[in-house]
């Protein structure tokens, strides 16, 4: 039923929250996932200023430590996972574009990553995901009385 698991990670805990979330279904159904960071290009043009190439790597750079981290909680997890970085628009390619690239069946998000004045600016990416993912989408929310 969820043999290919999508989980968007943008460094955040609830993002690494729904990636443990995304384990515990994938013993269950023998399903590989795919981690993937979208690093946005567009919210840095939108708004009448054009950023060089060095935001683009350091988007890159953070990108790659939550992936690597994800490789390697997975592989102590015994989960087979797949890495993949993007450019794009975060919530369009998690929706639509990366399920039918990759054939994911679930995508298992984390409730929010970005902060209040970026959610205010761009809109909730996981509010966009629940609305127009081509496949079902599990939210999962970290406990905030853990910290």
């Amino acid at each position: 039923m969820f043999e290919k698991i999508l989980v968007p990670l943008d460094g955040s805990e609830n993002a690494f929250a729904a990636l443990r979330a995304a384990f515990d279904i994938a013993k269950h159904y023998d399903s590989k996932i795919y981690a993937v960071s979208v690093a946005n290009d567009q919210s840095y043009t939108q708004y009448g200023a054009v950023f060089g190439d060095d935001i683009m790597q350091h988007m890159k750079d953070q990108a790659e430590v939550a992936l690597d981290q994800a490789a390697g909680e997975a592989k102590d997890a015994g989960i087979v996972l797949e890495t993949h970085f993007e450019v794009g628009i975060p919530k369009q390619a998690i929706a639509e574009s990366l399920p039918e690239r990759l054939g994911t069946t679930l995508t298992v998000i984390g409730k929010s990553g970005a902060h209040g004045l970026n959610r205010a600016i761009m809109g909730s990416t996981t509010a966009y995901v629940v609305r127009r993912s081509t496949v079902p989408v599990l939210v999962i929310s970290q406990d905030e009385k853990k910290h």
